[in-house]
């Protein structure tokens, strides 16, 4: 039984050829010694070669970002309170000959009119870049430098069994393992340490663009007010009138930019494996376990197949890597490589004034003195009745309006790999 034994060992002492990649989760220094990192996957996640393609390719984009179609809004019912300045007394008129002197007077502020002529640009959104990061667990690939018996202690393969093995433990945070349950695995950035979190199945967009809003309100009428007026031939009179105050028009270009969270799930196109990590206190071997290799199809080891769907594997092609911790969830896909937004409901508001033009001379004044005369044409002669008409500023607010986003990609920066599977202790 010994020697069988020994003889059984002889036959491993090749099956990790040095081109087959499997996971550290430990710092860089700590790598074995007989083991590489493999810096081509630096910063990448791994992602199954496509059918009959040899791997090593790379794609994907560090983040994303989409475009809408041109929208408009309405603006919303708003006023201003408009405020006269005061008339100066002694101002000047004429009737019949006479002329008038009148006091100075005030009218209360007023709401503007109505909105009217509103015309408000079409404008399409720009949806702001945000990261293709999904949930993911930074880790190192690693390789031998030159074929190895076996996985190191703390070494970490893939798996697609329901089998236990003493000593090797799936990678949920329990028996001192990493924590990679629905992460995708990320190679660490260069010469970085493994362990690393961040990422999200949640978009945020800021969805930037600008409106150009011109508008006017219509005219309105002041409260009444009036004085004593007296004519140098005589008499006197008491005048009552109003002012009619339009405002002129406002552009104005409000650009703040409403912040969008979606309600989708954007992730790649992937599908689970297990991630199991070797804690037995020295190298071990397992039957079945599962690493990656960017060589050529052509050249994958005899003793590992290809997870292509066929002679007992998972089929990868075209996959991202998503690590479970569930046995049930072995073989589990989900998640898309490009995505889109539903309609999104988005408005404006914007503080804004307008200019005033002050009454024009002349109006209409009550006489209740002067014998069969009814009313009186005042300040026909004179430039100002009231020297200048001040306007508040207030804010308006364009209505809800939806906009939908295009489709883009959500890949993240991956290098294609093929995923192969220890078949065979013997070659």
């Amino acid at each position: 039984v010994g020697r069988s034994r020994r003889v059984s060992e002889r036959e491993v002492m090749s099956n990790i050829p040095n081109g087959v990649i499997f996971i550290w989760t430990g710092t860089h220094t700590s790598i074995p010694a007989g083991w590489e990192r493999v810096t081509a996957l630096d910063g990448k996640y791994p992602k199954g070669t496509a059918d009959a393609t040899d791997p090593n390719d790379t794609g994907g984009s560090a983040t994303h970002s989409h475009t809408s179609s041109s929208h408009t809004h309405t603006i919303a019912a708003h006023t201003h309170t408009i405020t006269i300045a005061a008339c100066q007394s002694n101002s000047k008129g004429d009737k019949s000959g006479s002329v008038m002197a009148r006091d100075a007077h005030t009218h209360a502020p007023f709401n503007s009119g109505a909105v009217s002529n509103a015309n408000i640009s079409s404008e399409a959104a720009t949806y702001s870049a945000i990261s293709n990061d999904p949930p993911y667990y930074s880790v190192i690939f690693i390789r031998p430098t030159a074929p190895k018996p076996s996985l190191p202690n703390l070494g970490v393969y893939l798996y697609d069994g329901s089998d236990s093995k003493s000593g090797h433990y799936v990678c949920d945070g329990n028996n001192s393992t990493p924590n990679l349950a629905n992460k995708y695995l990320k190679g660490a950035a260069t010469d970085a340490d493994a362990g690393a979190t961040g990422g999200s199945t949640t978009n945020i967009h800021n969805l930037t663009h600008t409106h150009t809003v011109s508008h006017a309100h219509a005219a309105a009428t002041s409260p009444s007010s009036g004085g004593i007026g007296a004519a140098t031939s005589g008499g006197g009179w008491i005048y009552t009138h109003t002012h009619n105050i339009a405002l002129d028009a406002s552009t104005t270009a409000p650009s703040n930019t409403p912040s969008l969270t979606t309600t989708e799930t954007v992730e790649p196109a992937y599908k689970k494996l297990l991630t199991v990590q070797n804690r037995t206190g020295h190298g071990d071997i397992r039957l079945g376990m599962i690493g990656m290799w960017l060589g050529t199809l052509s050249s994958i080891p005899a003793n590992y197949a290809l997870c292509d769907g066929n002679n007992g594997t998972q089929d990868m092609r075209g996959k991202h890597l998503k690590s479970t911790a569930t046995t049930g969830e072995v073989g589990n896909t989900g998640g898309s490589n490009t995505h889109t937004h539903a309609a999104q409901a988005h408005e404006h508001s914007v503080s804004h004034t307008h200019t005033a033009n002050p009454p024009a001379p002349g109006h209409t004044n009550t006489n209740s003195n002067r014998t069969g005369e009814s009313t009186y044409n005042c300040g026909q002669d004179y430039t100002k009745i009231h020297p200048s008409v001040a306007v508040s500023s207030d804010n308006y607010s364009l209505a809800s309006t939806n906009t939908t986003a295009n489709s883009s990609s959500n890949e993240p920066e991956y290098r294609t790999v093929a995923f192969i599977k220890l078949k065979s202790l013997q070659h």
